[in-house]
């Protein structure tokens, strides 16, 4: 496949389900590269669309299962600092951590036919309350999120054209 058609591929939204919002597009890179890059939270903010993950960040260069890191980051233009905890870990195919509100963010790599790998992006809040879900909504986070994703996957396919 050439690397114009990774240019020109479109992100799109998957439907992975509800009370999820995913995005997915073709990256031409292997899987290996992409794992690389999502499972070192030292790198995260070079994944980061809306530009709210500093560099700043301690844990360890690799993620694995049961571990945690914390990040610094400024929204709303307040800075804060998180404990994530990484809730899944499959080398080469997805690595996903959970926010202390609940919501979770994966990263899933699946080969491509042609070459590339496909990159879906996902923001998962079912264990997150009624109450807050709400509080997403009204706040705009959901769509800010949505937003975000689609940049964060864009900036994804670029780098690697």
């Amino acid at each position: 496949m050439s690397e114009q058609m990774y240019s020109s591929h479109e992100v799109t939204e998957v439907d992975t389900g509800p009370y999820t919002i995913s995005y997915r597009t073709l990256v031409a890179a292997e899987p290996e590269q992409l794992w690389k890059l999502a499972s070192n939270p030292h790198r995260h903010h070079e994944l980061d669309g809306g530009g709210t993950l500093s560099t700043k960040v301690t844990g360890p260069e690799e993620l694995a299962q049961g571990d945690t890191f914390n990040i610094w980051m400024r929204q709303f233009g307040l800075p804060y600092t998180l404990t994530m905890r990484v809730v899944t870990a499959h080398t080469k195919r997805e690595i996903a951590w959970q926010h202390p509100g609940k919501h979770i963010w994966r990263w899933t790599f699946e080969p491509a036919d042609d070459g590339g790998t496909w990159v879906t992006e996902t923001f998962d809040y079912t264990q997150v309350t009624p109450l807050m879900i709400r509080g997403f909504n009204w706040m705009g986070i959901l769509k800010n999120n949505a937003k975000n994703m689609q940049a964060s996957l864009t900036q994804l396919q670029q780098r690697f054209t």
